[in-house]
């Protein structure tokens, strides 16, 4: 079986690095979108890219946020015709072998399951035995690859939420209509969460990811907003914002401006006021 298969990265000021990050994959794709989210891009990357016969370079010349940009790829792989797309971060890569196991097992699933709207690997690793039954999803789209007929019939990616449990999102709304989403626990992607610092209090260990005081808005909205579209969260959600709430308290810097953030957070979610953040600091 052909996987006819595209790839998406989504830029936001991204450094050099990324060049490196896209070969590591762009020779198992037929073509690659790169989408650039950066509002003024860099003039040295994008001319790398754009030497490339494989990537199709668009600009947006503002922040349109991930949830666009997803959408905007699935739209154009179906319109050229590909079955399958690659969903990456700028800060992800493959190894060569991770790749071509990655391929074989969609193969392999594939002619047996029509209801698989999406395929996704271990960013972590992930401890297979832990995650089994829990509510919160683990599943991220940098790394995976959607079947784009079923992604799109399932309504693409929720542009509510711009950046931020846009990934979880998808993946409740894909349980709820029936849909699976198959996870390699076996297939590594190389992937940085945040700027993450692990920490050991007693038998405890955890991570803070020490975001910016913008993310830290997205993060907090973005969850009440995935809350209360799917009320069977509620619990581990709260759960949840509660110990994020205690990380920045106590191991975060700039702690004060991040809790003002989350404030407005939580202010626009009341507000229902979704979408790009318009909050002028």
């Amino acid at each position: 079986m052909n996987l006819n298969l595209a790839g998406v990265v989504v830029l936001y000021h991204p450094d050099a690095s990324v060049i490196q990050n896209i070969q590591s994959y762009l020779a198992f794709i037929e073509t690659l979108y790169v989408l650039d989210n950066t509002e003024q891009p860099k003039p040295s990357i994008v001319n790398q890219l754009k030497n490339d016969h494989k990537i199709q370079y668009t600009a947006f010349y503002d922040n349109k946020g991930v949830a666009y940009a997803l959408n905007y790829a699935l739209k154009q792989a179906q319109s050229e015709g590909y079955t399958f797309l690659l969903t990456m971060d700028q800060d992800s890569s493959f190894t060569k072998n991770n790749f071509f196991t990655y391929k074989e097992k969609i193969e392999k699933c594939e002619k047996v399951d029509n209801t698989i709207v999406s395929y996704a690997v271990n960013y972590g690793p992930l401890d297979e035995s832990k995650l089994k039954n829990q509510l919160i999803t683990y599943y991220i789209t940098s790394g995976s690859i959607l079947n784009v007929s079923r992604a799109i019939v399932l309504g693409g990616f929720d542009e509510n939420l711009f950046i931020d449990q846009v990934d979880s999102e998808f993946a409740y709304r894909a349980g709820v209509n029936g849909k699976r989403i198959v996870t390699f626990f076996d297939v590594y992607l190389k992937h940085q969460l945040g700027n993450t610092k692990w920490y050991h209090v007693g038998s405890f260990k955890f991570a803070v990811l020490n975001h910016a005081p913008i993310r830290k808005y997205y993060i907090f909205r973005n969850l009440i907003y995935v809350m209360e579209k799917y009320p069977f969260l509620k619990r581990a959600y709260l759960k949840y914002i509660f110990k994020e709430l205690v990380k920045i308290l106590f191991f975060e810097k700039n702690k004060f401006k991040k809790l003002k953030y989350i404030r407005w957070a939580f202010i626009d979610a009341h507000r229902k006021k979704y979408g790009k953040c318009t909050i002028n600091d």
